[in-house]
């Protein structure tokens, strides 16, 4: 962030009371007192297991400047800040920080494929300097503020991922953040029990769209039939990608290789030969998403499609493991009908035989649990895979359906653990081996194990 003293930083929060040396220097802040650094403000937060308040002598043995407490404490080794909400504290800090930057700011949600893109999008930003971009799933309203908090002098744009389980919490992000740019990756199922339909989950991404300034951008996936329905949403103006011939940046001459995907990008009336290290007709349309928003940052299309090239393989999100006698495709981190059909799509290219599905429940379905999980199962059995092993009490239905749709090889395993117990008997020398489910399943554990024994 940038450097403050004690005195600044208490005047940009609500606090009851300030002690100590107040011209002390802050250049960040930490809420785990384990990996302060010098510099940091030290937010002590109260959790159901850990007191964060009981840690502030050890920030200051490791550095801290200050400590902002939630409740009384006694110390000698640095000054106070007292507050009632720790939460709001670093959110008005992040909202003062973000004001300070003049760059451009992109706000990204979706139901699938909002982690890649924003990989994408920061990569393409950084051709014309720093990118500050989230990290991990750190899309809340704590994870936010602390990504923009993050924020150095040489840094020149940032890019933000916005998860959302509820109505109004994009809109608390978007309030927090001020994005000048808007990406939404599509309308799926995710989150569907907590707001009863597609409608909502639409009305839910929608408040990116609202939070937009007219002089800002809007950039939608063409392909989708819900954001066609909610544009009118925004007051910024709007950027079609996709692969649809009613798109702004599209894709054209998609093919897969050994190494990756390969298309023909028009935008701008320009065309381009690109090429993404990674898999999947779905990853081509995430990689439009970044040349859109980098053209309308002011970069040149060549830039963005020599960014896109360079991409790096993130662990649990479409990575290729060649281990010996197998191959598998680590997709664990999260699954919904829509991001597993994609994977199994990718299954299917990458090998003409010995393919085996491992695939685990899919949360936050509500009522169309069951009939996600079936349709998955049903495509399983479509794409000619050879093999599918569906673990978890949800996923008994994507077994079902594949039997029912004339799949034999089908095997329904009640827990991840008896998984593991008998991975060595799953997964044959030779095979390509998709796992794949929400992330409270930890699947990896199983890539895990399939990685020791082969």
């Amino acid at each position: 962030m940038t450097p403050i003293t004690v005195q600044e930083l208490s005047s940009r929060i609500p606090h009851l009371y300030v002690s100590g040396d107040q011209t002390r220097e802050v250049t960040g802040i930490c809420i785990d007192h384990r990996i302060i650094q010098p510099g940091d403000a030290f937010v002590a937060f109260i959790g159901q297991r850990v007191d964060g308040n009981a840690f502030v002598d050890e920030a200051f043995e490791r550095g801290a400047s200050v400590a902002i407490v939630s409740r009384d404490v006694k110390t000698t080794r640095g000054p106070l800040i007292r507050v009632e909400d720790p939460l709001r504290s670093i959110q008005l800090l992040a909202i003062a920080e973000r004001q300070a930057f003049a760059g451009p700011v992109v706000g990204i949600t979706g139901s699938n494929g909002k982690t890649t893109t924003k990989q994408m999008v920061a990569a393409v930003l950084a051709k014309s300097g720093d990118c500050l971009y989230t990290e991990g799933n750190r899309n809340t309203e704590l994870g936010l503020p602390l990504t923009i908090l993050q924020r150095l002098p040489q840094h020149r744009s940032i890019v933000l991922e916005m998860g959302m389980r509820g109505f109004g919490q994009i809109q608390a992000l978007c309030e927090i953040a001020t994005p000048t740019i808007g990406v939404i990756t599509n309308i799926g199922q995710s989150h569907i029990e907590l707001l009863g339909s597609q409608a909502g989950i639409a009305q839910a991404k929608g408040e990116l769209l609202e939070s937009l300034p007219s002089d800002g951008h809007a950039i939608l996936n063409g392909d989708d039939p819900w954001l066609r329905r909610i544009a009118s949403k925004s007051a910024a103006p709007i950027t079609w990608y996709g692969l649809g011939e009613g798109s702004d940046v599209r894709a054209t001459d998609v093919e897969w290789t050994s190494q990756g995907m390969t298309f023909v990008v028009h935008a701008e009336g320009e065309a381009a030969a690109a090429f993404i290290p990674t898999f999947g007709t779905h990853n081509v349309v995430n990689a439009l998403a970044a040349i859109a928003v980098g053209i309308r940052a002011g970069l040149q299309l060549a830039q963005s499609v020599e960014a896109l090239r360079e991409l790096t393989a993130t662990a649990g999100r479409l990575n290729i493991i060649e281990n010996g006698s197998i191959r598998i495709i680590d997709d664990c981190y999260n699954a919904s009908p829509a991001s597993t059909k994609a994977s199994l799509d990718v299954l299917a290219h990458l090998a003409s035989s010995n393919r085996i599905a491992i695939l685990g429940d899919m949360f936050e379905l509500g009522s169309e649990s069951e009939a996600g999980h079936r349709e998955v199962g049903a495509f399983v059995a479509k794409l000619g895979i050879e093999g599918l092993i569906a673990v978890g009490e949800m996923s008994q239905w994507i077994a079902d359906a594949a039997r029912s749709a004339g799949m034999s090889a089908v095997r329904h395993i009640a827990t991840v653990e008896a998984a593991i117990d008998e991975a060595a008997n799953l997964v044959p020398v030779g095979a390509t081996v998709l796992v794949k489910a929400s992330r409270g399943m930890q699947l990896e554990r199983i890539v895990e194990r399939l990685r020791q024994i082969h």
